[in-house]
């Protein structure tokens, strides 16, 4: 079969499937976020890197997860305990169902891929919109008005871009492991790391917020 293009993996069912586990966690992770200050989050971010340095051992070890680990998973994505077994269902059923759909993915070299997988989410409607709600959400006009500012909030989209990207790619490969406890750790793994990066980005974001409002001696126009 040949390499699909953008718009047959952007029209795939499983497609859709594994980007909305992005459009559950990122809205939740943003508002579970959203009023941390930049150290709260410099905080947050060190316990998530944390997190996925034992889930990653986990995974190493082939030993499943213990509940505590996942319910301190759910808090860190802003989701509620019962939510995370069922989004690893998700993005494993679905990851499985875009490589049985198009097993040339798994043979394509990262830089085609990570060039594929971004031109497909770029095409999703829906998806793009949940972004741009997530990142300018109770942002002033002002704001978005400030050349500083919207320098901070464009940076800070395709953070989050580049999350989805990385995510969409390691649920793609966690869907050709067997060994279920291993399948578990990876799509731990996968939603930690998505995790860690979103926080790294809002914690990036505000503090390019703060400087751009030193600069503006208090928060003035540009």
């Amino acid at each position: 079969m040949p390499t699909p293009n953008a718009d047959d993996l952007s029209g795939s069912a499983a497609f859709q499937g594994l980007l909305s586990v992005g459009l559950t966690v990122l809205p939740a992770h943003t508002a579970a976020v959203r009023q941390l200050t930049a150290d709260q989050l410099g905080v947050q971010q060190a316990e998530a890197e944390a997190l996925a340095v034992r889930l990653r051992a986990r995974a190493r070890q082939r030993s499943e997860i213990s509940e505590l680990e996942l319910a301190k998973l759910a808090e860190l994505a802003g989701l509620a305990p019962t939510d995370i077994h069922d989004i690893m269902h998700r993005a494993l059923t679905h990851g499985l169902a875009l490589i049985e759909a198009f097993p040339e993915l798994t043979s394509m070299d990262e830089h085609a891929k990570n060039m594929l997988i971004f031109d497909a989410i770029r095409r999703d409607e829906a998806f793009i919109n949940a972004l741009k709600l997530a990142t300018t959400e109770g942002v002033a006009a002002d704001d978005q008005a400030s050349a500083c500012k919207n320098a901070c909030l464009l940076t800070f989209l395709m953070a989050l871009f580049t999350a989805q990207i990385d995510a969409v790619k390691r649920m793609m490969a966690c869907a050709g492991l067997v060994f279920p406890p291993l399948v578990l750790a990876c799509a731990a793994v996968m939603l930690i790391i998505m995790v860690v990066m979103m926080t790294k980005a809002n914690k990036e974001y505000t503090e390019c917020i703060e400087d751009c409002l030193k600069e503006d001696g208090g928060g003035g126009e540009d």
